[in-house]
């Protein structure tokens, strides 16, 4: 994968997020366009006598890399290249300027100076060049400007980070590769302990979005910035908290820097930013850092521990705000907290279901899909099946189960039923129209692969009832049997045609209808013969426990034999395959053969 494609990818990960960088507006360009006249009759002064007016502190110097390239006095053309800066600069109509190496070796010039004066106009140069220029930056652009972070001047500092920010946020996205690659983050890593609030807020906006790659990112934790990071969470102005608060959430995209934050005590310090703040951003950023955080589970554990299960009541807190995204983050933790069986029963002890229910309820779709995603994992706790139900979310995730335009959504309903259905409410589902609900869902052509499997999956396990075995059968005038059919024999998804499989496997248990046997008969001897053929253990299993059942009835046996399948099947009898398959081959084979079962005589005996 190269750098741009990753980059691209981290891009979208900050946009999705929606991560915003506080930065304090450029300063006025008039102060820039002054400092650079004022420089200009510099130069003159050199050129004409060797001296400058002012005192011998304010001469250049030749620091650049220990060459002397700038260390001579001025020519006619470095002259130039700064009037040539002050007409850019001054010239309003300037849309999207292109540097040429002249303007460059100002810049240079400028930065490479002993004199903070001259410091500050190169920074403020850039400032304002950053916020007009769209064509990439090159090396040659980005070296003075990364070389502009080591000075120890804090007017220089915001104009350059200003820059650095501009350059990154305003131009294009190679931008952020080259300002890394020139050695921008190391520097700046150090500038979290300035005691200049705007330096430090600059510093975390453009760490954030420097931190484009896993490398990049690593580079922030090994340079030792969190411990930074997290002291300037803790910050009393809401723009230094807000910007490290977006770094330590960029941060949490990789494991090693997520091991990392919490060895260095992140956990305590997010849940106790959000207890004491009421700002959305803020609450966004630090539940979306925990909401990573808890991917892991001796981080889950950890987050429960914390001032006795404080995260979770406070995540529920959340979940009445009126910020959708602050919302769906908050969902987002309790979802992965709820990946623990403890907490699944302790977040619905907490009372979550009812602020849940509103969610799914009353907010847009991606808070209504994040916490369907979060009532699907309390679901799997057998204690919690009976709130589930009882607390009246069953109609409205019916609703969101029905509605193609929430996928995600429809994908945990489902699930949701499911875990249901493995208890003891099959019966209590049914009755409340749940088949009909997922037949529907079956049946719609909109609806996606994911969806449709995990809506099988529910309907394998409702089937195992008598009841519903006979509602699907009769259902849209047997239009589901017949899609259960195709989706068994065609569907690229092998998960859906497991499923399918495994319904039609428990509908072979009961009385089918003859014309749907008819019209299906191809179909399902397709499918059979497909899956006997099949590598994978599970989906001969399946095929030959369907047999079984299927060879009972004499349409089913005579295609059989016609289709020529006991060939297929002798081969599963051998040492190769499972005990089990072998097990069902062999009855398959004899009711093929019209032998009688020893077994079940002697059973039935």
């Amino acid at each position: 994968m190269d750098k741009r494609h990753k980059e691209g990818e981290t891009s979208a990960v900050m946009e999705k997020f929606e991560i915003k960088i506080e930065r304090p507006k450029p300063n006025p360009l008039d102060e820039i366009i002054e400092l650079l006249k004022k420089i200009l009759d510099c130069c003159l002064c050199c050129v004409t006598c060797g001296c400058y007016p002012g005192n011998t502190s304010s001469r250049r110097s030749s620091t650049f890399n220990g060459d002397s390239e700038f260390s001579s006095v001025l020519m006619d053309n470095e002259r130039q290249a700064v009037q040539n800066l002050l007409l850019y600069l001054e010239d309003e109509d300037t849309k999207n300027p292109v540097l040429d190496e002249n303007h460059i070796r100002a810049l240079g010039i400028l930065t490479f100076s002993d004199n903070t004066e001259l410091q500050k106009s190169a920074a403020l140069c850039y400032s304002e060049i950053s916020d007009k220029m769209k064509v990439p930056i090159t090396n040659a652009l980005a070296a003075p400007l990364v070389a502009l972070l080591k000075s120890s001047d804090a007017e220089v500092l915001k104009a350059t980070t200003v820059a650095i920010s501009n350059f990154t946020l305003n131009g294009p996205a190679i931008n952020r590769l080259i300002l890394v690659d020139s050695g921008a983050l190391k520097l700046l890593v150090p500038l979290l302990y300035s005691d200049v609030v705007e330096v430090q807020c600059n510093a975390c906006g453009c760490i954030t979005t420097l931190a484009t790659t896993d490398a990049s990112k690593r580079l922030i934790a090994t340079e030792n910035g969190i411990p930074a990071l997290l002291l300037l969470l803790q910050s009393t102005d809401l723009r230094v908290q807000r910007n490290a608060a977006g770094s330590l959430l960029n941060l949490t995209h990789i494991q090693q820097n997520r091991n990392d934050l919490v060895n260095d005590g992140a956990i305590p310090i997010l849940i106790q930013v959000l207890q004491s703040t009421s700002d959305n951003d803020l609450q966004y950023y630090c539940s979306a850092a925990l909401s990573n955080l808890a991917i892991n589970e001796k981080h889950r554990a950890m987050m429960v521990a914390v001032g006795c299960h404080d995260v979770i009541e406070q995540m529920i807190r959340l979940l009445m705000t009126k910020s959708e995204r602050v919302k769906c983050q908050a969902c987002f933790v309790l979802r992965n907290l709820a990946s623990d069986v403890d907490n699944q029963s302790l977040i619905v002890q907490y009372k979550a279901l009812p602020a849940l229910h509103r969610c799914i309820k009353h907010s847009k779709r991606d808070t209504k899909s994040a916490a369907m995603a979060c009532i699907r994992n309390l679901s799997i706790h057998k204690a919690n099946e009976g709130p589930v139900l009882s607390t009246e979310i069953l109609g409205d995730m019916f609703d969101i189960l029905t509605d193609s335009s929430m996928p995600e959504a429809q994908r945990h309903a489902a699930g949701t039923i499911r875990n249901l259905s493995v208890g003891e409410h099959i019966r209590e589902l049914a009755d409340h129209g749940c088949v009909e609900k997922l037949a529907a869902v079956l049946l719609d052509i909109e609806a996606r692969i994911a969806v449709l499997a995990e809506v099988t999956a529910a309907i394998a396990v409702m089937a195992d009832d008598d009841q519903v075995k006979h509602r699907l059968l009769l259902m849209h005038h047997g239009k589901v049997f017949v899609k259960l059919v195709t989706m068994a024999t065609l569907s690229t998804n092998t998960e859906v045609q497991y499923n399918s499989a495994g319904i039609l496997g428990q509908l072979a248990l009961t009385e089918i209808p003859s014309q749907l046997k008819t019209d299906n008969l191809q179909g399902i001897l397709l499918y059979i013969d497909k899956f006997l053929k099949c590598e994978d253990s599970n989906f001969v299993h399946i095929a030959l426990w369907t047999l079984v059942q299927l060879l009972k009835d004499p349409l089913f046996l005579q295609a059989f034999r016609d289709h020529e399948i006991e060939p297929i099947v002798n081969k599963l009898t051998g040492l190769d395959s499972p005990a089990t398959v072998q097990e069902l081959a062999s009855k398959v084979l004899m009711k093929l053969r019209g032998e009688s079962d020893s077994s079940n005589t002697s059973s039935s005996e």
